[in-house]
């Protein structure tokens, strides 16, 4: 996109002066993580000239200095990570409605942690006739779990990750759908598991019939490319 481009053209000279800093944009939102304080300090009027330089500006009440840090939906604090209020929708009448909702839980699952198997209510209104403007509404079954859902939003948090620590994966297979956890572990925290994401494979398999093995497979490759993602290098 356009805007993403223009965007990173103006911060480029700051990422070269700071090669230490993280600067994440999206949109019109910065992100911008340093080492220390002091290196923060200095970064920012420098960032914010460089903006203004190329015709961008910055609302100084929208310069989050302390956390909770809200960015792409989520709040960032000290040592964790959890995820802003949603409105879910309560009316599903239509294919096109469950789609929505189910999309929406989707993209919250690696803060979550809810399997396949807990969110299976809510994958069965996506099947039958596929036309979007068909009738679906929610049963029971799924009602209880988007309220389970809802629930998780506001009590469930990962953690952000210790730059110093190794990190670590693992594997669990709860009702044979395979589960990513990426996470550190370090004897010296109050809790020694420091989970940093969940990982999934998508709740319809490609093949109709897919062993177990298959399906681990597929989730040792996914976390594998989100640990590049997420820290640059192999777990």
């Amino acid at each position: 996109m356009l805007c993403q481009w223009y965007a990173a053209r103006a911060l480029s000279g700051v990422r070269k002066e700071f090669p230490d800093a993280h600067v994440y944009h999206y949109m019109d939102d910065i992100l911008v993580a340093t080492p220390t304080q002091d290196e923060l300090l200095r970064i920012q009027p420098q960032l914010l000239n460089a903006l203004h330089s190329h015709g961008l500006q910055v609302a100084p009440e929208k310069v989050q200095q302390q956390p909770p840090w809200k960015y792409l939906g989520v709040k960032l604090l000290e040592r964790t990570i959890r995820h802003q209020e949603v409105q879910f929708v309560q009316s599903v009448k239509t294919l096109n409605d469950a789609q929505k909702l189910v999309g929406v839980i989707t993209s919250l699952r690696p803060y979550l942690g809810l399997t396949t198997a807990q969110l299976s209510p809510l994958f069965e209104l996506l099947k039958g006739d596929t036309d979007l403007k068909s009738p679906c509404e929610l049963t029971p079954e799924a009602q209880k779990v988007l309220e389970e859902v809802q629930q998780a939003v506001s009590a469930r948090q990962v953690y952000r990750t210790e730059p110093s620590i190794d990190v670590t994966v693992f594997i669990t297979t709860p009702d044979l759908h395979p589960t990513g956890i990426i996470s550190q572990w370090n004897d010296d925290w109050t809790d020694p598991l420091h989970i940093l994401e969940w990982v999934f494979l998508p709740h319809q398999p490609h093949k109709t019939a897919t062993t177990l093995f298959e399906l681990i497979a597929r989730l040792i490759i996914k976390r594998q490319q989100r640990c590049l993602q997420l820290m640059g290098a192999d777990p």
